[in-house]
Order: structure tokens, then sequence, then C-alpha cells
């Protein structure tokens, strides 16, 4: 891998660990593209400088470095300023990135469907387009008229910008189509109910989707490693259907016109009827990962979702901390994918939660109808059956609108008052 070097910059609200933290996630982030960012610089400033972010003393001290080892690249940790990384530039003899550059990189990699490649291709127009400047000096006008010289044209600076929005236009039109689409597949899952995994990147949400539901979705060390939301049919209660859903990882200082050109993906976790807040219980910063992740839901769920707290990787964590955890989250659920520790509490919690959606009722169907007995289990769970001369009598557990459109569709059904009571005292469901 390339060396390179790797930037940030403490300011007085920041503490030291954070910076430090914030600085091994970058180099984590830089690896992922085959960089080394062995070496590193960190400088206390009240507020970045608007010309070269840092002071022009760290700025001599950067250039001495990149020199003295050899370096190919200088990573900020922040987002630059068009400006101030051109000034960078002019300064230090090897390329000047920032972490948007490289989060987009990497995003830019990992896009395999049509619609994370557009997602992507537009968070990274927007990241260009206030950077863009003349780069064909032969072609600096076009001259107009014909025939003849003409008056003076567009400039090629100008040319570019506007092709470059036109193309903005163009992908977000393509992501709407998108959108349309996915919409129309929701209306026929209307009876099914949606939970998402949430969390930051390396918590173990793809690991954890797959112990749950067999999806085979690609799980490792690496981060943003899903960047399309994979959804499972979820084999969780004989009556309720449930749709698991793997989102991307959030990190912090996520850019956000990444976030606004995903809003698609991310639309998974606005419609959701639950959310599964998945965190890495090991993880010696877990509070601030978590507010992370509560930052980014905020952005982009207008209204309150539920959301249920997951600690994940519990068998990486001492039983001293395990309980702390257990005291401070009394309503959390502790698992391990990797183990499969907690994965039967999780999704009995989850039948639980749905519970409101769900109701048990009491047919009888008359013995000169009992040849329509085999359509009733299409909408709901027969429980109990018995006979007597009436006819059969059933106690059926379902979706309540499915239990409503049972005795709409099957009017031969009639509600069973005396079941009722009889199979109270005769069987306890």
């Amino acid at each position: 891998m390339e060396p390179v070097l790797l930037i940030g910059l403490k300011l007085p609200q920041d503490k030291a660990w954070q910076v430090d933290d914030y600085l091994d996630e970058l180099k984590m982030l830089a690896e992922n593209v085959g960089l080394d960012g062995r070496f590193r610089l960190v400088q206390k400033r009240n507020k970045p400088n608007p010309a070269l972010f840092v002071g022009s003393g760290m700025v001599e001290k950067i250039h001495q470095l990149v020199v003295n080892e050899s370096l190919t690249a200088v990573i900020f940790d922040d987002e630059l300023s068009p400006a101030q990384q051109r000034n960078l530039e002019k300064i230090l003899p090897v390329p000047v990135y920032d972490r948007t550059f490289i989060i987009l990189t990497i995003f830019s990699e990992r896009a395999k469907t049509k619609e994370a490649r557009t997602q992507v291709e537009l968070a990274q127009l927007k990241y260009e387009y206030p950077r863009l400047k003349k780069m064909w000096s032969h072609l600096h006008r076009q001259m107009g008229g014909i025939g003849g010289r003409g008056g003076e044209g567009e400039k090629q600076l100008e040319v570019d910008r506007r092709i470059a929005r036109q193309k903005m236009e163009r992908l977000e039109t393509r992501l709407d189509r998108f959108e349309v689409g996915r919409n129309q597949r929701k209306k026929q899952r209307r009876n099914i109910q949606n939970v998402s995994l949430v969390g930051y990147t390396n918590a173990g949400k793809s690991t954890l989707m797959n112990q749950l539901t067999k999806a085979n979705v690609e799980a490792d060390d690496r981060v943003f490693v899903t960047l399309d939301a994979t959804s499972r049919l979820w084999s969780i209660d004989p009556v309720l259907k449930v749709v698991l859903s793997d989102t991307v990882g959030f990190i912090r200082k996520l850019p956000h016109d990444l976030v606004a050109s995903f809003r698609s993906t991310l639309s998974e976790v606005r419609d959701s009827d639950l959310l599964c807040h998945v965190i890495d219980a090991s993880h010696p910063h877990l509070l601030e990962l978590m507010e992370t992740v509560d930052e980014v839901i905020k952005s982009i769920v207008a209204n309150d979702v539920p959301h249920l707290m997951v600690f994940n990787k519990i068998d990486l964590v001492g039983d001293l901390e395990r309980k702390t955890l257990k005291r401070a989250y009394p309503h959390g659920i502790f698992v391990s994918a990797v183990d499969k520790q907690g994965l039967d509490e999780l999704r009995e919690t989850i039948v639980e939660f749905f519970s409101y959606r769900i109701q048990i009722d009491d047919y009888l169907l008359p013995t000169d109808q009992s040849a329509c007995f085999y359509r009733i289990s299409d909408y709901g769970q027969v429980v109990h059956t018995y006979h007597d001369a009436e006819g059969v009598h059933i106690r059926i557990r379902g979706l309540k609108e499915r239990l409503s459109a049972l005795g709409r569709e099957m009017p031969q059904l009639m509600t069973d008052s005396q079941a009722q009571h009889d199979l109270a005292s005769a069987h306890e469901y």
C-alpha cells in the first residue's frame, strides 16, 4: 500500500481521544482504497484556517514530512473547501484529499446495482462540481457566429459546469424512477411488517441478517460492504410476515450529499415499522457511535419510527461490562451473531412488538359448508377446532386486517360466541 499522511484538527470542543479515534477510522477508510495512513499529524486550533484549513506553520511541517518520508498523498479528516484544497495543492508536492473523497471512492468501488451506482455518481458530481476548473487550455473559449469569429462564447469552465448540472438532473430523474418502482412494490407488501437493521458500519448487521434469514449477504471487516438495502422474508411467526432489511452502515462525518443521494435506499429505514439499531457492544466508544446513528436517522426519518437496541458481539464483552450494559439498557437485546447467542430472544421480542396487530377469533362453519374449511388457513393460523352437530367450531389467530377480510369474503362463517366460551374453558391457547 502507498504511504500517506493523515491530518486531524482538534477544536476546543473536541476531546483528544475523539481526534485519535477519528484518525484511526480515517486510517481504516484509507486502507480500503490501498493507502497506508501510518503517519499522522494533529493541530490544535480555535477554528479552521479559511485558506489552508490548518496554519501555515503546519503546512510547512506537512511538506517536510511528505518529502522526507516519500509520501504519496495527504488526507485531511474533514471536508476541505475547494479553495482550501487548491491552495494546499499549490504548496504541497502530492495530491491532497479529504475524508469525503475517500468515502466516495470506497462507495464507487463497492456499488453493484444500477441504483447504487447512480447514487454514488450523483454524490461524486455534487462533490466535484464546485471543484471544477479549466482543463483544456486550447479550448479556453468557444467562438460564436457563423462563418467568422463572431462574439465571445462560453468559457470552457462554464461549459463543464453546465454539462455537470445537466448530468446531475438526469441522475436525479433516474433515482426518482427507482423510487416509483420501490413504492409500487411496497403497495404489494401492505400486509407485511418491515423491520430494518441499522447501525454503525462494522456493527455486524450483515452477519446478523445472515443468521436470522440465511440471506447469504456479504459480511466481512471492510467498511461499507453493504450499499444496497438487502431485503429477505423472515420466517418469524406462523401469522406474521416480516421482511428484514440490511441497510448501509453509517459512519461519523458522513458526507451530506451522500446521505441525500442515498435517500431512496435509506427509504427502507424511513418506511420501516421497526428499526433494530445494531450496536457493537465491544466498541470502547459505543455511546458516540449510537449518537451518530441516531443523528443520521433523524435526518432521513420525518416521524419517529420505533426502535429496538440490539447489542451485538456480546461474546467479546467481559461479564462485568455485560452486566453494566444490561443495567444501563434494561430493554436492550444482547446477542452474538457469530455464536448465535440471544437470537431466540430477539425473535420473541419482535413478535411481541407486533402483537397489537394480531387477534384471535372464533367462528362456526355450518356442516353444509364444511367443504370450505380448507380456505380458512389462508387468513391465519388455525389453532383449535372441534366438530359437533352444528358444524366445525374454529379458533383462528391472524392479523386483524386479514381476519376482517375473512368475515367479508366468507359470509358462510358465523361468529361463534358459544365456542368462545367453550374453548376458553376447554383449551387455553
